[in-house]
C-alpha cells in the first residue's frame, strides 16, 4: 500500500542518515507502522513457540522487508493477507533459530554493522544476534522510527476518530449503568466498559480499565485501581480507558461523584477543567515545547492550591501505543509539529477526600472542532446513580451539536 511503500522510505532515509543497515522488529506497534503486520488481541499470555523468539520483520535499506516467524504462528496466527503483502520466512519446528537468523541477515546485507531492535526486545532475541553476529553493534529502532510515528497521516487520525466516538458511547452508556449503595462494584463497572467498547464496535480496550473511588472513607494510595469496592455514595469516581481498532490506541478520563456534590468537590473539579483547557489552549502555539504546555496547565493547579496532588505529567503521545514520545512533562524540550497527538489529562488526587481528573486528546494542527464528541468536560451538576439512568451529573448534546471535550483539534499559531 502507499502509505506503507512512503513509511519505508522515510525510515531507509533516516537509517542511511544514522549508520543502521537493518532494523529487526518484533511484533509490535512499529513492525505494523512499517508493514501492516498487526499484532494479536491484548493479553495477559506468555505463549511460547519452538524458537519464537525469532519473530520479526527484517527491514534493510534496499531488500524488500521480510517477515520471520516459527511454524505455529504461519500456520495457525499469521493473517492471510499479510502472506499476500509480505515475504515470509518460516522456522521450522525442529529447525535451528540461530542458522536460521544467520541465514536471514546474509540476504539482507552481507556486511552488517549496525541492527535497531526494539527498546523493549526480548533477551533473548538480543542474545541470539549476539551469538550469530557478535561484532554487529546493537541500536534502537526507535532511533529511526519514533520521528517518523510522532507526526500522524490522516488515516492515522480517522482510526483515532473512530476510537473516541467508541468510547464516548461507552461513557454515556455508563452513566445509567451506575448504582451507588447497591452492591455494585468498580470491577463491575470496569468490565461493562469493557464489554461496551466492544458493542460500539471496539477490538478491544487499548490498555487494562481503571475505576476508582476517592472519599473520606477511601484512604487508598494511586496505586490501587479498580477493585471489588461497592460503589458509595459520597465518594468521587474516576475513569481511565481507551478503546482499540485496526491497531490504533485511545485514551480518556472523567471523574464523576456519587451523589450530591460538595463545594469542595466543585472547586478542584473546576480547577482541573481549568486546567485542561489551559492546556488545550498552549496546544494551539506550535512555537512552544511539550514541557511549556506541562508547566502552563499544572501553574493553574498550583496557584489553586493543590499543586502536590497533580502527581503526574500533564500528558503524552499517543497512536498505535497509548504511551508513545512526545510527553507533556518536565525535560522534554520537543516542539509542538502539526499532526501530533496528545492526551491532556490533569487531575487532582487527595486521599481521604477526593479525586477529580478529565482526560482527552487533542491532535495539534486540525480544523477546530473537526473532532468533538458528547461527553462534557463541564463538572458535574447533581447527582450521579440509582434508578439506572444518567442524573443531572452529566449532560449530553443533542446528535450534531459539538462539545469540545473530545478529541480536540488545536490550530498552531503559525
Amino acid at each position: 500500500m502507499a502509505e506503507y511503500s512512503n513509511r519505508l522510505a522515510r525510515a531507509r532515509e533516516a537509517m542511511e542518515r544514522q549508520g543502521i543497515d537493518l532494523l529487526y522488529l518484533s511484533p509490535g506497534a512499529n513492525a505494523q507502522y512499517l508493514s501492516g503486520w498487526r499484532r494479536g488481541r491484548p493479553h495477559f499470555g506468555n505463549v511460547n513457540y519452538p524458537g519464537g523468539w525469532i519473530q520479526g520483520l527484517f527491514v534493510g535499506l534496499h531488500h524488500p522487508p521480510v517477515l520471520a516467524v516459527p511454524r505455529m504462528v504461519a500456520e495457525f496466527d499469521l493473517d492471510p493477507a499479510t502472506s499476500t503483502t509480505l515475504e515470509v520466512r518460516v522456522l521450522p519446528d525442529r529447525g535451528d533459530p540461530h542458522t536460521f537468523l544467520d541465514s536471514m541477515l546474509s540476504e539482507f546485507e552481507p556486511r552488517v554493522g549496525a541492527i535497531g531492535v526494539e527498546n523493549r526486545a526480548w533477551s533473548e532475541q538480543v542474545l541470539g544476534l549476539r551469538q550469530v553476529r557478535p561484532d554487529v553493534e546493537l541500536r534502537l529502532a526507535s532511533e529511526v522510527i519514533a520521528p517518523l510515528r510522532m507526526v500522524k497521516e490522516v488515516e492515522e487520525l480517522r482510526a483515532m476518530e473512530t476510537c473516541a466516538a467508541i468510547v464516548d458511547q461507552a461513557m454515556n452508556d455508563i452513566i445509567g449503568f451506575l448504582q451507588p449503595d447497591s452492591g455494585q462494584t468498580e470491577l463491575d463497572v470496569a468490565y461493562e466498559i469493557d464489554r461496551l467498547m466492544v458493542k460500539h464496535g471496539a477490538d478491544g480496550s487499548s490498555f487494562v480499565t481503571n475505576v476508582w473511588q476517592m472519599g473520606p472513607d477511601e484512604e487508598r494510595a494511586l496505586a490501587m485501581k479498580a477493585s471489588r469496592r461497592p460503589l458509595t455514595r459520597g465518594n468521587s469516581l474516576s475513569f481511565d480507558f481507551g478503546s482499540t481498532l485496526d491497531g490504533y490506541c485511545y485514551d480518556f478520563g472523567r471523574s464523576v461523584y456519587l451523589g450530591e456534590p460538595p463545594d469542595e468537590y466543585r472547586r478542584v473539579h473546576a480547577l482541573v477543567m481549568q486546567a485542561a483547557q489551559v492546556g488545550i489552549e498552549a496546544l494551539q502555539n506550535g512555537q512552544r515545547t511539550a514541557e511549556d504546555v506541562d508547566a502552563l496547565a499544572r501553574q493553574v493547579i498550583t496557584d489553586g492550591g493543590h499543586g502536590e496532588w497533580f502527581r503526574h505529567r500533564l500528558g503524552h503521545g499517543i497512536g498505535l501505543d497509548v504511551h508513545e514520545p512526545p510527553y507533556l512533562d518536565r525535560g522534554d524540550r520537543r516542539r509542538l509539529v502539526r499532526g501530533m497527538c496528545f492526551t491532556v489529562e490533569p487531575s487532582v488526587f487527595i486521599p481521604g477526600r477526593l479525586g477529580a481528573r478529565t482526560e482527552d486528546v487533542v491532535v495539534v494542527g486540525g480544523d477546530e472542532g473537526a473532532f468533538a464528541y458528547a461527553v462534557p468536560s463541564r463538572p458535574p451538576g447533581g447527582r450521579v446513580g440509582g434508578g439506572g439512568r444518567a442524573g443531572s451529573g452529566v449532560r449530553r448534546r443533542a446528535a450534531g451539536q459539538q462539545d469540545a471535550s473530545r478529541i480536540r483539534a488545536a490550530r498552531p499559531g503559525h
